[in-house]
């Protein structure tokens, strides 16, 4: 049996998705081995998988991911703070990007000042965000917001 590439990436973009756990993210490269003769093998891994060639360069269309790239990841598949990896927050600091934050007590992704509902499946990019207003945020933030807007 033949598969497109297409259809490759839409199966693996569903793996994805059914693997996404609030909070926690999802795998982020998968290695994909198919035989024609007997089963083949995934496997699933929460890092940047890339080889060089024997002259040490990228592959042809392998390069290293950029916080763009990372920030892009976590927004449709936002993780809290202590789930983002060290390697990944890495990037950020390198890039100065502060990537997108999974808020666990709105069940929202959190980014450059806007708040997206996320299901089980990741962000829902149905709903448009809302913007975010500190002084009405719950906790220690609208605690110190109001002090500095003197409220």
């Amino acid at each position: 049996m033949r598969f497109s590439h297409a259809a490759w990436n839409d199966w693996l973009e569903t793996c994805r998705v059914l693997a996404y756990q609030p909070g926690h993210g999802t795998w982020t490269t998968a290695e994909v081995v198919v035989f024609p003769d007997s089963a083949g093998e995934a496997s699933f891994f929460d890092e940047e998988h890339l080889e060089l060639d024997a002259d040490g360069e990228w592959y042809p269309g392998q390069r290293p991911s950029n916080a763009s790239a990372w920030a892009q990841e976590l927004y449709a598949f936002p993780r809290t703070v202590d789930n983002i990896p060290a390697w990944m927050w890495d990037i950020f600091r390198a890039e100065g990007v502060t990537p997108p934050i999974y808020n666990p007590q709105f069940n929202s992704v959190d980014w450059k000042n806007r708040r997206r509902p996320v299901t089980d499946r990741g962000t829902d990019f149905s709903v448009e965000p809302t913007i975010i207003d500190p002084s009405k945020e719950p906790g220690k933030f609208a605690r110190f917001s109001n002090k500095l807007l003197r409220r």
